[in-house]
């Protein structure tokens, strides 16, 4: 009897362990093993997604209506047009560097196995699935993820992540990769576009996406994200630069640090950037702003009201203005392959009067 009872409590101990393994995924996400959890409605309660499944979107747009936290080694897979939209509710992800959260798709086997069973049939393609989107939701936050396959498969809405409009989103320590997206610049893989000042978006990567990232004229963006595959890096984006919305958001005092490529302004929503009188735009050593081209010429323009003062270290070691086209600084910006500026090819940027800069580090202006 006493060898049968110390049995029965080493099974009793083995299945509590068991058990924890799946209660607290985040100290050991791999524990477990996966099971998958088809995901058919949206998300009306406070919610936790743990390692211990795996998460499969349909063909539906997932609402997230209350709180939805997604522990670190979780894995989230998508079907064709799927997505998450941060309704009314807030998105916390919560990975480590060991273990990331993983969105994917369907079609992805190299994350959690052969989801949609079809053994080798199919393999991920870039716009397998929708996207992440915040919308107008405000303390979202995403560390140590991956955004993978994702843009709905067409040029125009390459959005692997929108960060909306809200207030304090932040994407920090996270890859994506592999978004859907051409050279025509609508959006980009992630769309900091309608951020307020205080989103965040920094230490991350990206790379094989269409327009890696764009920004607001409000956003800070510095100089600790890549824009290239850290195992492979000849591989980088077609169109590989920051891109800056110039209309949507209110202008205010922003710093511009990254180093890697340029910063473009211009593009499908503008041909002109006016700063307002209160606004400094900061830019860091080495820093290179490209300039769009427009038909018909001019081309764009930067008007700086209040002179030079609007734009601090314009003139710091290394900072640059130039075309668009222009590869010979921060590389191929605009993936037309190898290219070089015309002058005239932008406008120039200038002050009240208008008075036009003439310095030496501006290239391929008209003025």
């Amino acid at each position: 009897m006493k060898h049968i009872t110390i049995l029965i409590h080493f099974a009793v101990i083995i299945a509590l362990l068991v058990v924890s393994s799946c209660a607290k995924p985040t100290t050991n996400p791999t524990g477990c093993t996966k099971q998958i959890v088809n995901i058919t409605g949206s998300i009306d309660v406070p919610t936790t997604w743990d390692s211990c499944h795996i998460y499969h979107v349909g063909s539906l747009q997932v609402n997230v209506n209350s709180t939805l936290t997604i522990e670190a080694g979780t894995i989230v897979k998508f079907d064709a047009q799927a997505g998450m939209l941060v309704a009314t509710g807030t998105l916390a992800v919560n990975g480590n560097a060991a273990h990331p959260v993983i969105f994917t798709s369907a079609k992805d086997d190299t994350y959690g196995g052969d989801v949609n069973g079809d053994g080798s049939a199919t393999s991920p393609q870039k716009g397998d699935w929708h996207w992440i989107s915040f919308g107008t939701s405000s303390n979202n936050s995403i560390t140590y993820c991956k955004i993978l396959y994702a843009g709905s498969g067409t040029a125009d809405l390459e959005r692997a992540l929108n960060m909306g409009d809200g207030a304090s989103n932040t994407f920090t320590h996270s890859v994506i990769a592999h978004t859907a997206g051409g050279l025509n610049q609508s959006y980009a893989a992630l769309d900091m576009s309608y951020c307020p000042h205080s989103c965040v978006a920094t230490s991350d990567t990206f790379f094989d996406n269409g327009h890696p990232v764009i920004i607001g004229i409000a956003s800070d963006f510095d100089n600790s994200s890549v824009f290239h595959n850290p195992a492979n890096t000849a591989q980088t984006n077609l169109a590989n630069g920051i891109f800056v919305a110039t209309v949507f958001v209110s202008q205010a005092s922003a710093t511009w640090g990254a180093t890697e490529v340029a910063y473009v302004l211009g593009g499908w929503n503008s041909n002109s950037w006016a700063m307002t009188h209160t606004m400094v735009l900061t830019l860091g050593n080495n820093v290179v702003v490209k300039f769009h081209t427009h038909t018909p010429t001019p081309g764009f323009s930067l008007l700086i009201p209040d002179g030079s003062g609007q734009l601090q270290n314009y003139n710091g070691t290394g900072v640059a203005f130039t075309a668009y086209e222009d590869d010979s600084m921060k590389g191929d910006t605009n993936g037309d392959g190898p290219s070089v500026g015309a002058t005239g090819s932008w406008d120039g940027i200038y002050t009240s009067g208008p008075t036009y800069f003439a310095w030496g580090n501006i290239y391929f202006a008209a003025h």
